[in-house]
């Protein structure tokens, strides 16, 4: 008799679920967002319905600064220069033109490591066009430079009473990026 009453309870309590669902499919939901009776800005809401914030403070301020701006401040563009006037000017004889030089200056390594070991200092150094390099030391020559000096930082090369100081760390790398560059 039990097996018999149990099953007799669970079709009961299905039963009423299922009057339950029926009644709650009938009834209407608002699912109109809470108004607080003023709009975002401030002002009476104007249109029942839209999109309405709760009285938590004036978001104007907020909505005026772009989201994916590193400085949040509105886009200012630069101000419009006018084009350079063109004024005429006499023609100026033309200056004679200098000597061609005897040979082209000669390029110096470019400068790629320091090693500096028990006091003994080396460089490496690569000849321009030269896939390869090579460590050299104080005294050694390269295509026809002399390593004269090396420190923790530079290099210094002389050839034919020329000395060329070779930083590790060319100044253009070390270079800040301008506050008003555009980012890339």
């Amino acid at each position: 008799m039990t097996g018999k009453f149990a099953v007799l309870a669970i079709a009961a309590v299905i039963a009423a679920l299922a009057l339950v669902n029926v009644a709650l499919y009938d009834t209407p939901v608002d699912i109109t967002p809470v108004a607080s009776g003023k709009g975002h800005d401030g002002g009476p809401a104007a249109v029942a319905g839209s999109l309405q914030f709760p009285e938590a403070g004036d978001f104007s301020e907020t909505f005026q600064r772009p989201l994916f701006t590193p400085t949040r401040r509105k886009f200012v563009p630069p101000p419009v220069v006018p084009p350079p006037v063109e004024v005429a000017v006499a023609p100026v004889a033309p200056a004679p033109a200098p000597p061609p030089p005897e040979a082209a200056p000669a390029v110096a390594p470019s400068l790629l490591g320091i090693s500096i070991h028990g006091g003994a200092a080396k460089a490496l150094l690569r000849v321009a066009g030269s896939g390869t390099a090579v460590w050299y030391g104080n005294g050694e020559t390269v295509d026809g430079w002399t390593v004269s000096a090396i420190d923790k930082d530079q290099a210094v090369l002389e050839r034919d009473g020329k000395v060329a100081r070779i930083p590790l760390y060319p100044p253009w790398k070390n270079v800040p990026p301008t506050p008003n560059a555009p980012e890339l």
